[in-house]
């Protein structure tokens, strides 16, 4: 189906591979592993993998200037400390942490942070407690409601548009983002990923404006995964299959930010025929777009940590 030469470039046997970040200061990938409270780091040069434990389930990052970083967790957003491996909870979350967690999220180009919540069992007949929230300088706001299964997470090389996927119907919507003051408007669909490719995850923009959302494939409906690219339009660009079903999240990536890295998944206990080779792993391919860089986290009441 396609021309692209996908290839696994390490051997994570992650449970949920999530998140991946490329690091241009250190021309590294970090990512996560949310069933297994991991944070970790890539390097595609030694092909070496280092993890670090985390307190709670995670759900996204972001790096700060100073090159520590910024994460969500199942129990509020903690402050990562890379020369002691700690995590410092900064800020409670805005829901019980036995019900709720936060997941999928981003830098805006402004570098404020969003993130969505979900379900702690990730269930999609009961999304109406999730949220999107925007975390900066003036604290942790609720911005967006009736969000559904909160992904796909991204915002145009202009910062002027703010794209998420709401994964259980399987729709992508845009946002009008005011850049001045964080704030999206006029709702509208982007785009619908035909139910034959799977549902979609999480998702970055390539500098050119395009797109690209993973895919994963639920038990009895295909069995490979992959990724699709969406024209600025919202017009099906290209896909591009990977021979696992749960495709997790993309990120642009390498000296010249044209490697797509893909981060998957294994879980067997949605395997009933056996987890195949590679599921979990992490794969690279060169598409021919570039990504665009991310943002560092620029604001935020990191100072105070909670007692």
């Amino acid at each position: 189906m396609n021309d692209f030469v996908v290839e696994p470039v390490l051997d994570a046997q992650a449970e949920l591979g999530e998140h991946p970040v490329w690091s241009d200061t250190q021309q590294c990938l970090y990512w996560l592993d949310i069933e297994r409270r991991t944070l970790n780091r890539f390097d595609p040069r030694s092909v070496e993998n280092t993890s670090w434990p985390l307190p709670a389930r995670p759900g996204c990052f972001a790096f700060q200037a100073d090159g520590n970083m910024v994460l969500t967790a199942a129990d509020g957003i903690y402050a990562f400390d890379f020369a002691t491996g700690k995590a410092t909870l900064l800020h409670a979350p805005p829901h019980d942490p036995a019900v709720m967690r936060f997941n999928d999220g981003r830098c805006d180009r402004q570098g404020r942070l969003w993130c969505g919540t979900v379900r702690t069992d990730m269930g999609m007949d009961n999304t109406g407690d999730n949220a999107y929230y925007r975390f900066d300088e003036r604290g942790l706001v609720k911005m967006l409601t009736d969000v559904g299964l909160t992904n796909g997470t991204a915002f145009s090389p202009d910062g002027r548009t703010m794209y998420r996927a709401q994964t259980e119907t399987r729709q992508i919507f845009a946002y009008d983002y005011d850049t001045a003051t964080g704030t999206p408007t006029g709702q509208r669909l982007f785009a619908t990923v035909p139910g034959e490719y799977g549902m979609p995850d999480g998702a970055t923009v390539d500098a050119e404006g395009g797109y690209w959302v993973a895919l994963s494939a639920p038990p009895g409906t295909r069995p490979f995964g992959g990724v699709m690219r969406f024209t600025p339009g919202g017009a099906r660009d290209i896909y591009i299959e990977l021979p696992i079903p749960f495709v997790t999240m993309p990120a642009f990536g390498g000296a010249d930010l044209a490697t797509l890295y893909l981060t998957t998944a294994s879980l067997a206990a949605f395997m009933p025929d056996g987890v195949p080779p590679h599921a979990g792993s992490i794969f690279a391919v060169r598409t021919g777009f570039r990504g665009a860089p991310e943002t560092h986290f620029r604001g935020g009441p990191l100072h105070e940590p909670i007692p």
